[in-house]
């Protein structure tokens, strides 16, 4: 009964979501004693539900890559890319003066047409990688470069600004104290749940990550399925987008460059291996909902350099890695 006992327990400390959920309440105990009255509250509860949601979508688009084996470095720019062209097209149309459209259907439009562009930008990565074999981390990285340079010209390196009222207060709608932002990502990860637990997609996606060469040899179109996977991150980096632009107001073509990396800790904090075949939705959220929460606890701290800030994403990233690196190697040691 101990021995079993022994082994149920070392079964949930090596799980990654309950690894967060301990995080997660040390956090909120330290922020309650660090910061009473300010931290442990509705309104800021609401702002980290806000700000999260940005890159926790990036973070899925990454996930779904990083699951096949793979990594996409240009969920940023086509993030911004779509941003500054739902901005450039809601403020031609709806901010015009002699706009006499629909409003609300003009905004459906921009957006189907920008996801239209995440997902183009997304299918040229797994046509590179897919079908052209370059690796991952150097196409995305390419690809990046060049949408940003897209971007840059269309904008003259300048941020785009009056986007419309109608289309940023959408921002400000909230479910309890959860706002449209939040709902939006959590719709996001439940899709991405299903795809992932739920479809043989998902499970050919598992498999790709786990071993690229037997998932050929057993009847898999590798090819095919990482064009499909690269251009779902595609679309989701194209919704982060919109949401940057209905939350700020305005988009750029270097806006948020720092999500990448925040985005990647998110994953290996999640659980998701950098090696592939491993990871699931909800260490996702968790981990982003946490970093966000650590994110904000830091920010109350007006005397702590931004500089320090970059210390911590760094070590933490590190640490998860060499953490993961231990308890992997440790279950082979024990096979």
């Amino acid at each position: 009964m101990a021995e079993k006992s022994g082994v149920y327990l070392k079964k949930i400390m090596n799980d990654p979501i309950f690894r967060i959920f301990i995080l997660m309440s040390a956090v909120v105990i330290f922020g309650a004693l660090l910061m009473p009255g300010k931290f442990l509250t509705a309104g800021n509860m609401t702002s980290i539900a806000k700000q999260l949601s940005e890159y926790g979508i990036l973070a899925l688009a990454v996930f779904i890559c990083m699951v096949s084996g793979g990594i996409d470095l240009s969920v940023v720019y086509i993030a911004n890319l779509c941003g500054i062209i739902i901005g450039t097209m809601l403020s031609k149309t709806i901010g015009s003066s002699d706009f006499a459209g629909s409003a609300a259907w003009m905004i459906v439009f921009s957006s189907a047409a920008v996801m239209a562009v995440g997902c183009v930008c997304g299918a040229l990565n797994g046509i590179l990688i897919g079908k052209l074999k370059v690796p991952a981390m150097l196409a995305t990285l390419g690809s990046g470069q060049l949408i940003l340079g897209i971007s840059t010209v269309i904008t003259n390196g300048q941020a785009i600004t009056g986007v419309p009222a109608v289309f940023t207060k959408l921002s400000g709608i909230k479910f309890w104290i959860l706002p449209l932002n939040f709902q939006v990502f959590i719709f996001c990860a439940v899709i991405m749940y299903m795809i992932m637990s739920r479809t043989s997609f998902g499970l050919r996606t598992l498999l790709i990550g786990s071993n690229s060469k037997a998932a050929f040899f057993s009847g898999i179109n590798n090819n095919r399925d990482l064009v499909k996977i690269y251009t779902i991150s595609g679309l989701l980096a194209s919704v982060s987008g919109i949401i940057s632009t209905m939350r700020m107001s305005s988009a750029k073509p270097d806006y948020g460059t720092s999500y990448i990396m925040f985005s990647i800790l998110i994953c290996v904090f999640g659980g998701t291996s950098p090696n592939g075949g491993k990871g699931n939705v909800p260490g996702i959220v968790l981990a982003a909902i946490v970093l966000q929460m650590v994110a904000t606890l830091m920010n109350m701290f007006q005397n702590l350099s931004t500089f320090y800030r970059d210390i911590v994403w760094g070590a933490l990233l590190l640490i998860m890695l060499i953490i993961n690196y231990i308890l992997d190697n440790r279950h082979v040691t024990k096979r």
